[in-house]
């Protein structure tokens, strides 16, 4: 037999050579799996964030202007005015406009010329007055039939129906043992519920409390009064944002992140005469037209939002979309990019439209 002599230097170098074409592939194999995991995860989160904005508020929409069995222009509203902390945004229910918009400036951390809404209502917490209990214009005291507990606390805000009248107040008293909640005046809580001075309690009570009607019965309702706003971080990182100004807990305007990475939030809305459910016409929310927009009939609401994925280097070249999603995109030029040439991440614009239900099918009656 032949001795083993070893390898040539051909053959090395073949070796070599097919192990290099090997390796090359097995690389790029590697590198294209990791940017599809990479691009796939993007895409994900980022159709995750769009969508949970478009459900926060398009529910938040829909409820708007919901005053139980009553209207706004029909409830009282006793928070003090001249309270410490008293800010009428938040604080004002007595025959306020339910849904108004505004586009944010360019002082503090809002998204310059994004669109901004505001809502307004009740929601229902399940919670009856006792039938056995009247309450009268200078009763401090309100028997309930239960109390759920970490629904109501001292300092939130109530509303108080019987479907005849309606007043909104503030708690300064909440007892789970003997099922009462409390409304006096004075400096107990803030802004606190106003206390008669001369006749300036509504509906001309005289009421030292300026609780204004007798109510025999009715139902406790939680107040809304909630702000929905774009913020940018000092790292450039923008979310959908509510504040939201009261609850049945407290009445201190409270600022919660809900979304990260929304870019930006245009609206139209569709007006109409009160007592039907015809829409006449669509405005774009803009700056030369808010005025007519927040003293007309909002039936509708259309939502553009502009959602980005939290990864840079994820698309292989800038990104172009149609926003907002009204805008005629038959000409390129009128596509939104992101304003660096170098921008790679991912975007993508979620349409909606949303109907006021409260509105909408309004009889007038």
């Amino acid at each position: 037999m032949v001795k083993q002599a070893g390898l040539t230097l051909v053959e090395l170098l073949i070796a070599s050579t097919l192990g290099l074409i090997l390796m090359v592939g097995v690389v790029q194999l590697f590198i294209s799996s990791s940017d599809s995991f990479r691009m796939a995860e993007a895409i994900g989160r980022m159709q995750e964030s769009g969508r949970l904005a478009q459900d926060i508020l398009g529910r938040s929409i829909r409820n708007a202007d919901y005053w139980g069995c009553l209207r706004s222009v029909e409830i009282d509203n006793i928070l003090d005015p001249s309270g410490d902390g008293y800010d009428a945004d938040y604080h004002d229910f007595e025959g306020v406009e339910a849904l108004e918009f505004d586009i944010a400036g360019s002082a503090g951390s809002l998204v310059e010329n994004s669109v901004i809404i505001k809502l307004k209502g009740v929601r229902s917490s399940g919670i009856r007055m006792s039938s056995t209990h009247q309450v009268s214009a200078s009763s401090t005291q309100i028997k309930l039939e239960s109390l759920p507990s970490g629904v109501l606390g001292k300092d939130g805000v109530v509303m108080l129906s019987d479907c005849q009248n309606a007043v909104v107040f503030q708690l300064t008293s909440v007892n789970d043992s003997s099922l009462t909640i409390g409304h006096n005046t004075g400096s107990v809580v803030d802004p606190g519920n106003m206390k008669r001075t001369g006749s300036s309690c509504p509906n001309g009570s005289n009421s030292a409390n300026c609780f204004p009607d007798l109510y025999e019965s009715g139902e406790i309702f939680l107040p809304f009064s909630d702000t929905y706003q774009l913020q940018e971080d000092a790292s450039g990182r923008r979310s959908l944002h509510l504040i939201r100004g009261i609850s049945g807990t407290t009445a201190t305007p409270t600022n919660f992140e809900l979304v990260s990475e929304v870019q930006d939030l245009q609206a139209q809305v569709g007006i109409g005469p009160e007592g039907d459910n015809v829409i006449n016409s669509w405005l774009e929310v803009t700056s030369g037209n808010l005025s007519t927009i927040n003293s007309s009939y909002v039936k509708a609401v259309r939502l553009s939002i502009l959602v980005r994925s939290p990864e840079d280097r994820v698309s292989r070249q800038q990104q172009a979309v149609c926003f907002p999603a009204w805008t005629d995109c038959s000409n390129d030029a009128n596509l939104w990019r992101p304003s660096s040439a170098d921008d790679r991440h991912y975007y993508r614009v979620y349409n909606s439209t949303y109907s006021i239900r409260n509105r909408l099918l309004d009889t007038g009656t």
